[in-house]
């Protein structure tokens, strides 16, 4: 299954922090990566927020994987997760 993470530095969180952090998050991010469970990773037009596209067997999976990054282990980022299905409104088009 596809699931959306969206990450983004936590509420109140030292910023100082965040960027002491960043490199080592970013070798756990890697990891997920060579791992096959990170298939996509991209920024946003907010600079503190990221999103990645993880391929797991479950939101339970995807949370207990990335609830491991440094940062989210300190709190300083918050992830929201949504699963992905497939898009079949369009079958609504060639109803009988």
């Amino acid at each position: 299954m596809k699931v959306l993470a969206l990450i983004d530095v936590a509420h109140g969180a030292d910023i100082g922090k965040v960027r002491a952090g960043i490199e080592e998050e970013l070798r756990a991010s890697w990891e997920l990566y060579k791992a096959g469970l990170l298939r996509e990773a991209y920024a946003t037009a907010t600079p503190t927020r990221v999103v990645f596209v993880l391929e797991v067997e479950s939101v339970a999976e995807a949370q207990r994987h990335l609830s491991e990054m440094p940062l989210v282990t300190a709190g300083l980022m918050h992830i929201e997760l949504i699963e992905l299905k497939a898009f079949t409104n369009w079958s609504l088009l060639f109803k009988a």
